[in-house]
């Protein structure tokens, strides 16, 4: 799995190189464009509004801020988790997961409902169909009806999504 990298920086600004002359690169963690890594849910701002790689509110094509709710993270092997990153359960209590297309994005109806594996709707812990739209497994975020969500200019948002989830080991989880 690929890393993003960072150089550290000295007191003086300056890069601080190794002894090959190099700058030294701090890894950050993951690269979310890595689907098989299971990232944490989408960041947030206080009123739930998803937030862009910049740490600013994302925005639709007509500049208003998405919010998060009802809105499922899918897991690179479709997994799905809420809010806090616990994984959802269906009406029977049971972890739900996602259908899943060959780019890795999360299948939908043309009503916008969530689709299982198995092409049928998936119900919430409430017995209702999934169908507020869902962040797929790179922070691509689809809408009510299914369709990636765009910017003004027609490229489909995607939200940061939080530290990868791991175990109480400390191992990665997904």
């Amino acid at each position: 799995s690929s890393g993003i990298n960072a150089e550290y920086g000295g007191p003086d600004g300056k890069p601080i190189v190794g002894p090959d002359g190099k700058p030294l690169k701090a890894g950050l963690g993951p690269d979310p464009s890595d689907l098989k890594t299971l990232m944490g849910p989408p960041e947030t701002d206080k009123n739930g509004n998803l937030l862009g790689p910049d740490g600013k509110p994302i925005l639709d094509e007509n500049g208003n801020p998405i919010n998060n709710a009802g809105k499922p993270y899918v897991g690179p092997d479709g997994s799905l988790y809420g809010p806090d990153g616990k994984p959802l359960l269906g009406p029977d209590g049971k972890p739900l997961k996602a259908g899943m297309d060959k780019n890795g994005n999360p299948l939908f109806d043309k009503d916008g409902n969530l689709l299982g594996p198995d092409g049928k709707p998936l119900l919430g812990p409430d017995g209702k169909p999934l169908n507020q739209g869902a962040i797929g497994p790179d922070g691509k975020v689809f809408g009510s009806d299914g369709k990636p969500i765009c910017d003004k200019d027609g490229n489909p948002v995607k939200a940061a999504l939080g530290a990868p989830l791991k175990d109480a080991n400390g191992n990665l989880l997904g």
